[in-house]
């Protein structure tokens, strides 16, 4: 709406694309669990000859875990709008259980405690300034404060594909609350899980599939046993991740490129087929380090897209839209007629992403090995790259609009597709009923 007409497509695409990386890179990771199931099953599943060269990051026994995993994955995605959530409220219950049961062993092995392990012992090396970036920086030179943006700030863009559905508008207000709660809860259930499986297997492990492999590595039947459950748990919380962060949103955004051939189940098959096949993701995940820098440090660009919308939406329009002239290619939300384009919204942009955009490529240039010239204070800026473009790209798209407002495409008041359709039911009645009174005088 604030874009334009084709300045939204770029918007669109760039979630979009995003979306579909991800959608893969979580098919790889179901693939793992897949694979740790089938060798609890048939323990000599695990000694498949490998013939994938070790350069593709992946094994035959993994591909064969991968394969199924995704074969598994398409029924799923084929699950109507209005049923997903009762698939959420299962996938709600399995992860604590899977989560819990994990830390609980390992810190059973432990000894009952976590004090013994560097990750808790350690204690702080780095003081003053430099310990506050090393809050949104990390030793290997990507942004953890952004790295973590990266992973919800993609849904936090198209949050209304679920919302629409909700049966009221406050019944999303409990999430404001409940997401932190989880988020913090389950970030520290990950740090103490991998403090105490220092103490348990010698070595700090912070993938909960490489615990789980290990508890078959004696043998016995009911270390197998557990690896199994907790494997298809944590294929049943993959799949809910995919359904809900990736798979849905992607599709509704191929649907805005060819709304005539492809629906949401198309588009969800679609986007699974290309992020699970022509992004090669189990290679990503084993060896592309620049592109992982890459998909964390994005957040500079969704950040602005995010303002941008928030910013039209609450402060400029307060919630006074158009819903029909959304779906018309000359409607008021245009903005111009030669170019399809709001260049306030471009310009704001712009201004979001500009800055961070050098410490970004160092970003990526680090992780793989390399060095920049970019200045210490570009890097930090990188840093707190989302929170510095979703703020700036919103003050300045409100500054843009004081100055240069767009009047043409403001309305009184809000026009929904629900008051369309009881205008033309009211028509439509008091058409029949016309009929009816015209037949009787006859």
């Amino acid at each position: 709406m604030p874009f334009g007409y084709y300045f939204s497509y770029f918007v669109v695409l760039s979630r979009c694309v995003l979306a579909i990386v991800w959608l893969g890179v979580q098919t790889t990771t179901g693939g793992q669990c897949m694979t740790v199931l089938l060798t609890a099953i048939w323990p000599s599943f695990a000694n498949i000859p490998n013939h994938i060269p070790e350069s593709e990051g992946i094994t035959t026994a993994g591909m064969c875990g991968f394969v199924l995993y995704f074969l598994l994955q398409l029924p799923f995605l084929c699950i109507p709008y209005t049923k997903v959530q009762y698939f959420f409220a299962f996938k709600s219950i399995i992860a604590p259980i899977v989560f819990l049961a994990v830390f609980g062993d390992t810190l059973h092995k432990a000894g009952g405690t976590i004090s013994h392990s560097t990750v808790i012992s350690k204690g702080t090396t780095i003081h003053g300034a430099t310990l506050a970036w090393a809050f949104f920086n990390s030793e290997r030179g990507s942004s953890d404060l952004n790295g973590v943006l990266g992973n919800y700030s993609t849904l936090g863009l198209n949050i209304a594909d679920f919302s629409r559905y909700a049966n009221k508008p406050s019944a999303q207000n409990v999430q404001a609350i409940v997401i932190p709660f989880i988020f913090t809860i389950v970030g520290l259930l990950g740090i103490f899980t991998a403090a105490a499986s220092q103490s348990a297997y010698g070595e700090v492990l912070w993938n909960p599939i490489d615990i789980i492999n290990l508890w078959m590595k004696s043998g016995s039947s009911g270390g197998r046993a557990a690896a199994a459950f907790a494997a298809i748990g944590l294929i049943i919380v993959t799949l809910g991740i995919n359904i809900s962060a990736n798979s849905i949103s992607a599709a509704n955004d191929l649907m805005a490129f060819a709304p005539r051939y492809i629906n949401i189940r198309r588009g969800q098959i679609l986007a699974a087929v290309i992020g699970s096949w022509a992004f090669v993701p189990w290679k990503i995940l084993a060896s592309a380090q620049k592109f992982i820098a890459f998909l964390n440090g994005y957040t500079i660009f969704l950040g602005p897209m995010t303002s941008i919308l928030m910013t039209d939406y609450y402060i400029l329009r307060r919630g006074k839209v158009s819903v029909p002239d959304m779906y018309d290619f000359h409607g008021i939300y245009r903005y111009s007629q030669k170019w399809g384009t709001n260049w306030r919204a471009v310009v704001a942009f712009f201004i979001g992403c500009t800055p961070p955009l050098p410490g970004f490529i160092d970003n990526i240039v680090q992780a793989g090995g390399g060095h920049t010239g970019v200045s210490l204070g570009g890097q930090h800026l990188f840093y707190i790259g989302y929170v510095y473009s979703f703020i700036s790209a919103g003050v300045f798209y409100y500054i843009l609009n004081h100055f240069f407002p767009a009047p043409e495409s403001m309305v009184e008041f809000a026009i929904t597709g629900e008051d369309i359709i009881a205008a033309q039911d009211a028509k439509n009645l008091e058409k029949k009923h016309g009929g009816f009174s015209s037949k009787e005088s006859a």
